[in-house]
């Protein structure tokens, strides 16, 4: 698993509302200390298109999901342990650091 180093000096993209009334925002999109304000509910995140490239696999998150709610999902640390390391180690590698 690779992750992508926080950029602190990204800025968020102004909002524009193509074609939007000159009325103030409420709701969904409501804009709260000069951030835009986005609320999905977990149908509509559901139904959204998947990325071409992506990881995500629907079935396997529900599948996790109710074993978390029936008490059947079991953490394993020495999995975690490793994958972390394995990451840790592909990140030096990508920097020239090993």
């Amino acid at each position: 698993m690779k992750i992508d180093p926080f950029a602190p000096s990204a800025t968020p993209l102004p909002r524009t509302n193509k074609g939007a009334s000159s009325s103030p925002a409420s709701g969904s999109d409501a804009v709260q200390g000069g951030r835009s304000a986005v609320q999905l509910s977990s149908a509509q995140v559901h139904s959204l298109p998947e990325a071409p490239n992506s990881d995500f696999d629907a079935a396997r998150v529900a599948s996790i999901r109710e074993d978390i709610r029936a008490g059947r999902y079991e953490i394993h640390p020495d999995r975690i342990a490793r994958g972390l390391l394995a990451s840790v180690r592909e990140l030096l590698y990508e920097n020239g650091k090993l």
